[in-house]
């Protein structure tokens, strides 16, 4: 019987390959973002971060939690620490940036498009960020922290590791709805 094994060259090309690849989109994706932005009015060209940012934020944390019901649905608690894993790790640090990039032009297109502060859209925005952001940086972060610390402590199956990861599953679905209440509301203006 032969078995055929990959050589560890050749996993390292392969793997280096794809992250020139990876880095030519992202430098061809800056170039034509430029490009676009060059022929814009700062307005939009605020509008554009805001929504990348607010895709990156809101995308991101829907993918995790799709991930974390499937993992509930095959009753797979290791793929659900995973997850929790990756939420410490990656989304603790990437979502928090992207919702104050999401706050920061956000401000920049009110302000350089003349637009009041004091319309129903704006204000609800504007607070259900905030309790989205402090949901994430003064819960999530720290929660999911000590979720991987009792995980390696006790094991996927120790009741506190268990009770730590439901809560936090509960607290991501909420703070998803609230975020696509966010886009919602900056999509439909209600109110206005």
């Amino acid at each position: 019987m032969t078995e055929s094994i990959a050589s560890p060259i050749v996993e390292d090309r392969s793997r280096r390959t794809s992250l020139y690849v990876t880095g030519a989109i992202v430098v061809a994706f800056l170039i034509v973002s430029i490009v676009f932005a060059a022929e814009s009015p700062w307005y939009f060209v605020f509008k554009m971060i805001h929504v990348g940012a607010a895709v990156t934020w809101v995308g991101g944390g829907l993918f995790i939690t799709m991930c974390a019901v499937l993992a509930e649905l095959a009753n797979d608690d290791d793929q659900l620490l995973q997850i929790g894993h990756w939420a410490e790790n990656v989304a603790g640090r990437l979502f928090p940036v992207m919702s104050f990039v999401v706050l920061g032009f956000g401000i920049a297109m009110t302000a350089n498009g003349n637009i009041g502060y004091n319309q129903f859209w704006i204000v609800f925005g504007v607070v259900a960020w905030a309790l989205s952001a402090a949901t994430g940086i003064l819960f999530l972060g720290p929660e999911s922290k000590r979720l991987n610390k009792a995980a390696a402590a006790h094991g996927p199956k120790a009741p506190e590791v268990q009770a730590r990861l439901r809560r936090i599953l509960l607290v991501v679905r909420v703070d998803v709805a609230l975020m696509f209440l966010i886009v919602f509301d900056m999509v439909v203006k209600p109110f206005s």
